[in-house]
């Protein structure tokens, strides 16, 4: 068992990070051995993890978090598991930024029109 109060809040968080990175190549390693329909079903799985991989990467996680994390045997599968489980959806996300940026375009578009109208024929 690790003696986590000998380990500063960003030794942990590399540590953390270094478990995680090590399950995701096992994990990428094991992809590698499918068939290419396997592969291209779990290339969900891949992106998520490599996102949560990402979080771990930073300093968004608390020394106390970062520490019940490490206890696990698997980190990053548990926590794409609770990912599979929670009530945020990934498409409604999706909808929103894909609405934000057509309105975007929209206005760009009725501004270009109005700054058109204005300019002198030629």
């Amino acid at each position: 068992m690790i003696n986590f109060n000998m380990y500063t809040t960003e030794e942990l968080r590399d540590r953390l990070y270094e478990k995680a990175s090590g399950e995701q190549d096992r994990f990428i390693s094991k992809l590698k051995t499918l068939t290419p329909e396997q592969i291209i079903e779990a290339s969900y799985e891949k992106v998520i993890r490599d996102d949560i991989l990402i979080v771990f990467e930073g300093d968004d996680i608390s020394r106390k978090q970062t520490i019940e994390l490490l206890k696990l045997k698997e980190p990053l599968a548990d926590c794409y598991a609770r990912w599979l489980h929670n009530d945020f959806s990934h498409m409604d996300m999706l909808r929103d930024t894909i609405s934000e940026f057509a309105d975007d375009l929209v206005k760009y578009s009725e501004q270009k029109k109005k700054h058109n109208r204005h300019q002198p024929e030629r």
